[in-house]
């Protein structure tokens, strides 16, 4: 699985498992659409929700010049897909210092 983050033309963030991509098209499934939350301060939160929420399909192939930037997500939002989403396995935060301690 290749989870990655993608800005749209549209301006939507979505988090989603890339399957394949190519110089006209790239396909992904199960995509989830950033959506900011209220936070607390100076943090902002964010949620997960499907980004087509009213169709049936798992997988969208998207033009390939409509994806502005591919990045890697933080692991925070790589966890909360996977629960949500995709394998349900989540990465812990360990620092050095725990590890060197241990």
């Amino acid at each position: 699985m290749a989870v990655k983050l993608l800005r749209l033309k549209s301006g939507e963030d979505i988090v989603t498992d890339v399957k394949e991509e190519n110089i006209e098209y790239t396909t992904v499934k199960l995509p989830a659409m950033l959506v900011p939350m209220g936070g607390q301060g100076q943090q902002m939160q964010m949620a997960l929700a499907p980004w087509l929420p009213f169709s049936d399909d798992k997988e969208f192939t998207i033009p390939t010049d409509w994806i502005l930037i591919t990045s890697e997500p933080a692991q925070d939002i790589v966890n909360n897909y996977n629960q949500m989403f995709g394998s349900g396995i989540v990465v812990p935060k360990v620092s050095p210092k725990t590890l060197l301690n241990e």
